[in-house]
């Protein structure tokens, strides 16, 4: 087996100011106040730039990656039965998005294509790094994972709503109403 490597050593400015943007984060509002955990958070953290265009994750591949749009618009996109993209959201800065984050739990495959439509600047936590983050700093991690698990839920509780909306479309449009 093997083992990602490290992120690259940023200044203690570049850490400061990914802090800052976590603080404002929903994924991190349990451990906002507690700087020492944001900037370990931050510390583990990438930072990769996409150009418009570029898919940042691809619907269908595997994750192990969690993204958090630190500026830019990007767009979700999700597979139509017939293959073609249907644009689903858009996610843009300052809303503090976050994208993949179940892919820092289990290595499910990839549920959207999100694409970038200008220059996009994220901020990117591996699995593994984060793995590690958990092993050290289990009281600070469990908050996180409890955010994640309500995301998830929360998205899926969207789902299965808006399936119910189609299904009663779909029977009205039988009977002809």
């Amino acid at each position: 087996m093997w083992s990602a490597p490290r992120p690259p050593e940023a200044t203690a400015a570049e850490v400061e100011q990914r802090a800052q943007h976590l603080r404002a984060v929903s994924l991190f509002a349990e451990i906002a106040a507690n700087q020492a955990a944001l900037l370990e958070f931050a510390s583990i953290m990438v930072e990769r730039n996409f150009k418009p265009g570029v898919n940042m994750i691809t619907e269908g591949e595997g994750s192990n990656e969690m993204f958090i749009l630190v500026s830019g618009t990007a767009s979700v996109f999700k597979t139509t039965p017939e293959g073609e993209p249907f644009r689903v959201a858009i996610l843009k800065e300052g809303q503090h998005a976050f994208f993949g984050e179940g892919g820092l739990i289990y290595a499910e495959r990839r549920s959207a294509t999100i694409t970038s439509d200008t220059e996009c600047h994220c901020l990117v936590l591996s699995r593994s790094e984060f793995e590690k983050f958990g092993d050290k700093h289990p009281d600070w991690a469990l908050p996180f994972y409890r955010r994640i698990s309500a995301s998830v839920l929360t998205r899926l509780r969207k789902a299965n709503e808006d399936m119910m909306i189609l299904y009663k479309a779909l029977v009205s449009e039988i009977r002809g109403h």
